[in-house]
């Protein structure tokens, strides 16, 4: 990165990345460093009360204004090149501005929260119904029915939804998120291309239980890193048939039983158990098969080999688009976004962040918690891009690629989980 240099506040200019020599709190914007792009932005950094600014040549877009005699000779513009800083006294308006970010801040905080205590409440639900289905299935499908209709009145009451990205879930909770995951996606996929309630339920309910048959295999065959044996394969590839039979003993219904069994066909017909092609597969399945298959790629049973969520929706795409149903492919990707929740992304003003929410009105402008050495990793700053017309992201990076500092404070999580909320959002004016 080159170097440094301090110039004076006069010089300032559209094109400058600048850093300003402050706390997080004594400034309105969203970076101590960032690039000028407009006037507006230099007047308020003359209101801050500094007399210098670092700028960076290598990061601008033009060099400072030229600094005239009449400056130089002018104690009230140059200050200690040291530190850039003189006795600050922000304006009201800089102040206020600071006050409406924080409390912003906090109001994501608490949403986030929010969604989080929801998702565990449903986690503990999910642990539960595989395990009951055959000796107690009344209260497994009952279990299942009330956790889904909950979800679906969620989904379905408000017309716009966020998709979050959950904690790091326990040890104990990762053979259930798999289950928990695929169903919030095939119901929020269910809500965009407009299925009626009773369907969403329906689908909520088979996604749940689309792996029950895994139960009636070995573990040593399910849980095995390597590739399979012909016969392990033929096994394993049975847990569609025994799911179904599970199914349709604990008296779920057909619709229900259509998913569990077919989960694994393929559009293209390169499925199984049956092979079936396009509109022979159910059209619920077809969602339940997307979902799936992404959240398998990002959450494998050996998580050393999962990919980020970025990677696994390109891949997808790029690989394995003919498996799937390509309007419902579509609308997937559309909702999911370019950068999924858990992408570790590097932003256009230089700075390192993870996805953590995604609005499906604007997909690519999702909500990214930022690297920011100067400011603790338990207040870290809470970016929305939807409000910060002036940022974008520049690329989507591996985990493993980001430096230690950085994946430490950032703590990418190696499994990834998702819940939605209803996407609400009280703006702030960009600066």
């Amino acid at each position: 990165m080159s170097a440094e240099n301090a110039i004076s506040i006069e010089q300032l200019k559209i094109g400058l990345f600048i850093h300003l020599d402050l706390s997080w709190l004594e400034h309105p914007f969203s970076f101590n460093s960032f690039k000028i792009c407009n006037e507006d932005q230099i007047r308020v950094i003359r209101d801050l009360g500094l007399k210098t600014v670092r700028w960076n040549p290598g990061r601008s877009d033009s060099a400072p204004h030229p600094i005239s005699i009449e400056q130089t000779s002018d104690p009230r513009t140059i200050g200690n090149a040291g530190d850039g800083k003189g006795v600050v006294f922000a304006s009201p308006q800089v102040v206020s501005k600071k006050q409406a970010r924080i409390q912003r801040l906090a109001e994501l905080r608490q949403q986030i929260a929010k969604v989080e205590r929801e998702f565990s409440q449903a986690a503990k639900v999910v642990r539960t119904l595989n395990e009951s289905l055959l000796s107690l299935p009344e209260k497994a499908l009952s279990d299942a029915t009330a956790l889904v209709h909950s979800m679906s009145k969620t989904l379905l009451a408000t017309p716009e939804l966020a998709i979050h990205l959950m904690s790091e879930a326990s040890s104990y909770e990762d053979a259930y998120s798999h289950p928990l995951n695929v169903a919030v996606l095939s119901m929020i996929l269910g809500k965009e291309v407009g299925l009626p309630e009773a369907l969403i339920n329906d689908l909520g309910v088979g996604a749940l239980f689309h792996d029950v048959g895994l139960s009636q295999v070995p573990s040593k065959i399910v849980k095995n890193s390597g590739p399979l044996r012909k016969t392990e394969r033929e096994f394993f590839e049975l847990h569609c048939q025994y799911g179904e039979e599970m199914a349709r003993e604990a008296g779920l219904s057909t619709k229900i039983q259509a998913i569990i069994h077919q989960h694994h066909e393929h559009f293209d017909g390169t499925g199984y158990p049956q092979k079936l092609r396009g509109d022979a597969i159910d059209p619920m399945t077809r969602i339940v098969a997307i979902a799936n298959a992404f959240d398998s790629l990002c959450n494998p049973v050996h998580q050393q080999n999962g990919l980020t969520p970025h990677e696994a929706l390109a891949q997808i795409f790029s690989v394995y688009r003919n498996r799937f149903d390509p309007q419902l492919l579509r609308r997937f990707i559309h909702f999911m976004g370019i950068y999924p929740v858990g992408s570790v992304v590097r932003l256009s003003s230089g700075e390192w962040g993870m996805v953590i929410s995604v609005k499906q009105s604007m997909p690519l402008r999702p909500t990214i918690v930022v690297y920011d050495p100067d400011i603790p990793k338990r207040e870290a700053i809470v970016l929305d891009l939807a409000e910060e017309p002036e940022v974008n992201i520049s690329e989507a990076v591996r985990p493993e690629k980001l430096p230690p500092t950085v994946f430490d404070y950032l703590s990418p999580k190696s499994r990834t989980s998702y819940y939605f909320d209803n996407g609400h959002r009280t703006g702030i004016p960009a600066l």
